[in-house]
């Protein structure tokens, strides 16, 4: 519902039009009436209404006045006047101070509610515009925060990319964080969009009280990155003003919103170009927030530091254990998971808790792999196993448990491999169906992948299945955009990432050349 004040310094008119109008009826809340202008605007101020009838002829603070002193406040409330004088100058005013009309009293009941809806629907038109104007604001910086991630950037181009964000930084150090939020579900109150607004709005604000400029930048899902920049100062002073905005955000966070975030930090750069290094180097940091806890905020510097035998036994494991897997190789994955549990033991340092923790994140990384290249392994059977891996108490179970899916997922690739004889076409073609929503899908790409040359490629494409390598690109990203156009309300450039367009413009181009259709007339045929 829209928020209604009504002001007017005859008491009769304000029972009036309170009682008579159906408020709910017609979409609104009526949330105060005020006697004269002063009174009126620190209502406004309290209940921030969306819509104000305000009478212009009332002691004190007359309407016009009252008018300006909401402008001034930078509010976007639709202001109704009335008076009873026909004098063209309060018209004129009125126009000049913006109010969204004018009407003469005695103001029919009709009238007024038809310019009521009036206001609403105008209100609805802006709200949708800047609902807009937000979603893409927030998709742009999500698309140069993955080119941060894969490309390098010349000075030229990097200034270029931050300017169309809008960030103009005055200061040449540059420091980024990498923010991520420990909660995702906030019930009924919020959600996760909603909630991650929140906390974005509490970071500007915590930096806006210091001698710094920051810019926040949405990420997917629940994180978020902050640029610092600055002037030359030393090391030392840079890094307790990071330190500063940390803590307190942390604070912050936790006491008004009953959440908690995670917070990692780069290294601090001299000139602009290094902000995408301190980028990376702040979501490096951020894998290991399993290890250094969560509503917590550490440094690149403090993993490094952090180089533990520990450490060590996890990558060492990680890796090889995935291309054993990948391989088909039960003898060998069960071979490395007895050695490194002779490491652990040997070694005499590492808690209980840490060696549960590795086996549970062994455990995801098997899933998500059995998702790429086992898709129809019987991976349910272990659906409960990291709740059994909380409540064990010794080594050698926990490990019993990882080695016995690892085992059972190697022999099932084992099996996949030896029945499954793809030719080289059909293993690029289901690398393109698995990974068209990558923009970096080409056929040098995909050749590399299956291990020929382009040209061999191109051709067998053409031999074998009769059409082009570009064309079988091309049609499997269309019909999975018009999919997601038929089934989901994604805007445009939604769909256009989502197929592996970054740049939406050449996808509504392409996508009218197979259709007929240009994205906006194909959704209005659903």
């Amino acid at each position: 519902m829209y928020k209604v004040v009504i002001v007017d310094d005859d008491r009769i008119i304000r029972k009036g039009l309170s009682s008579v109008i159906p408020w709910a009826e017609h979409g609104f809340e009526l949330v105060g009436v005020a006697a004269d202008g002063e009174e009126g605007l620190e209502l406004i101020k309290a209940n921030q209404p969306q819509i104000v009838i305000s009478d212009i002829q009332m002691p004190f603070m007359n309407g016009l006045e009252m008018t300006k002193a909401i402008k001034d406040l930078d509010m976007n409330t639709k202001i109704i006047l009335l008076t009873g004088y026909e004098d063209f100058k309060y018209a004129h005013e009125a126009i000049k101070l913006k109010a969204f009309d004018y009407l003469l009293k005695p103001v029919e009941t009709s009238e007024l509610i038809e310019k009521l809806i009036q206001a609403s629907t105008e209100l609805a038109i802006e709200y949708e515009k800047e609902a807009q104007i937000s979603d893409s604001q927030a998709y742009f910086q999500q698309v140069f925060l993955k080119k941060l991630s894969h490309s390098s950037f010349t000075t030229t181009d990097l200034m270029k990319e931050l300017h169309v964000l809008g960030i103009q930084p005055y200061g040449t150090c540059t420091t980024a964080l990498y923010v991520k939020m420990d909660q995702v579900e906030f019930g009924s109150h919020f959600t996760l969009e909603g909630m991650k607004a929140n906390l974005i709005e509490e970071c500007k604000s915590v930096i806006a009280k210091r001698e710094i400029e920051g810019y926040i930048l949405h990420a997917e899902a629940e994180h978020f990155a902050i640029f610092l920049f600055d002037t030359e100062v030393t090391m030392e002073s840079a890094r307790a003003r990071v330190d500063e905005i940390t803590q307190e955000v942390r604070q912050n966070v936790e006491a008004c919103f009953s959440t908690t975030v995670t917070i990692s930090t780069g290294r601090r750069y001299p000139l602009i170009d290094g902000i995408g290094c301190s980028y990376l180097e702040a979501k490096k940091a951020m894998e290991f927030r399993h290890m250094m806890g969560t509503n917590r905020a550490f440094s690149i510097e403090e993993i490094e530091e952090t180089n533990t035998e520990e450490m060590a036994i996890e990558n060492r494991l990680v890796e090889e254990l995935i291309r054993y897997i990948s391989l088909g190789l039960p003898e060998k994955v069960a071979l490395l998971l007895e050695g490194v549990k002779k490491d652990i033991i040997s070694t005499k340092m590492v808690s209980l808790e840490e060696i549960i923790l590795l086996a549970i994140r062994c455990i995801h990384l098997m899933l998500h792999e059995a998702s790429i290249m086992a898709k129809t392994w019987d991976y349910t059977r272990f659906t409960q196993s990291e709740s059994k891996l909380m409540k064990m108490q010794t080594i050698d179970e926990i490990f019993l448990e990882i080695t016995n899916i690892s085992i059972d997922l190697a022999s099932f690739v084992k099996e996949l491999n030896r029945n499954q004889k793809h030719s080289l076409v059909d293993k690029a073609i289901r690398f393109i169906k698995e990974n068209y929503h990558e923009s970096s899908v080409n056929l040098q790409m995909v050749a590399e992948q299956v291990h020929v040359s382009s040209a061999y490629l191109s051709n067998l494409f053409k031999v074998e299945k009769g059409f082009n390598f570009g064309d079988f690109l091309l049609e499997t990203r269309m019909k999975k955009a018009m999919e997601l156009f038929r089934t989901t309300d994604f805007k445009s450039y939604e769909v256009a990432e989502k197929v592996g367009y970054s740049n939406p413009q050449y996808f509504s181009s392409s996508f009218k050349k197979y259709t007929g259709y240009s994205p906006a007339e194909f959704k209005r045929l659903k």
